[in-house]
């Protein structure tokens, strides 16, 4: 999938990063995690209208009754230290997860499954009753090129608490996925695409060109299209995006994942001091065990065999 390079200029002002992004038409990508919540949060018409279409909740309910819940909704477990929930907000009836999702890993759904499930039992602490009363959606806009081998083939797909014949055994939690992957697929080869395609896509996208034409004459899409300009423009937001600090972050997640699967597998020795001075500190079996893992979660072979302390040669014959 072609997609320009942004090569944005360093050592310098934020003006003058802020000025090469504009006169490159370049915006901010809004599956970047801020830029997600800023526009979930600021562009109402345009969440009610996705969130409708994608759901069936009627969007003027979302609008008159929509209320932002705490977007820094953190998780307990170990794993969840360096990971917070991407956007909640409640309307009427519904208390909704919106999850942006960048790239795969094994830990993906069990980490927004945290989310998922940490909702529902606050709701439960409140009370049977109340907890009837409100229906729980995450929503999971997938923008990874895995979904299909992941998810599945549907372009949205739901999931349910069936059994073995199908049966559901709630209405009162409702998970989707996205393939935000899929939709930009379509659009880099042309094909025409559906009204709810195109409010997805304008996630996807940082070329203002682009953004600007398919939001012509959509007040909705151009709520968003001028809100991406507004973000890019701000001085203030220039630097907040970090794609070397963001990658780390995610690695040392994986790592962390599946450290905790080696002390689930019942590998001998503990991991107990940290990351990367852990897992060097672990058994052999330890960290193959762990190696085998990273390298299915795509990490170069340099990093597994820096974090693991295996050389390059060990990594690459797993």
């Amino acid at each position: 999938m072609k997609k320009r390079m942004k090569n944005i200029p360093k050592g310098v002002s934020n003006k003058e990063i802020r000025d090469y992004m504009l006169s490159n038409n370049f915006v901010y990508e809004a599956t970047f995690d801020p830029v997600f919540k800023s526009i979930m949060g600021n562009c109402p018409n345009y969440l009610a209208d996705l969130i409708s279409n994608i759901t069936g909740i009627d969007k003027n309910l979302i609008k008159k009754t929509f209320k932002e819940k705490n977007v820094e909704y953190k998780v307990s477990n170990a794993l969840e230290r360096k990971k917070t929930s991407d956007f909640i907000f409640q309307c009427r009836g519904y208390i909704i997860n919106l999850e942006c999702n960048n790239e795969y890993w094994e830990g993906l759904i069990e980490r927004n499954e945290a989310y998922f499930s940490k909702i529902k039992g606050e709701l439960l602490n409140k009370g049977e009753q109340y907890s009837k009363n409100i229906k729980v959606i995450q929503i999971n806009f997938d923008n990874y090129k895995e979904y299909e081998k992941a998810l599945g083939k549907e372009l949205i797909s739901d999931f349910k608490i069936r059994n073995g014949i199908g049966l559901i055994e709630t209405e009162s939690s409702i998970k989707y996925h996205i393939n935000l992957y899929k939709i930009k697929e379509k659009y880099y080869k042309g094909e025409d695409l559906t009204r709810l395609e195109k409010e997805l896509l304008i996630l996807t996208l940082d070329d203002y060109k682009e953004i600007i034409k398919i939001s012509e004459g959509d007040e909705i899409l151009m709520e968003v299209r001028d809100k991406l300009y507004e973000l890019t423009n701000d001085i203030d937001n220039i630097g907040l995006y970090d794609p070397e600090k963001r990658r780390k972050e995610e690695e040392e997640l994986k790592i962390e994942y599946h450290t905790k699967l080696a002390r689930e597998e019942g590998i001998e020795q503990g991991i107990e001091k940290g990351i990367e001075q852990g897992i060097k500190q672990g058994t052999s079996n330890e960290k193959k065990f762990i190696a085998k893992n990273l390298l299915k979660d795509g990490l170069p072979i340099d990093k597994i065999s820096k974090y693991t302390g295996l050389s390059e040669k060990q990594v690459s014959l797993l």
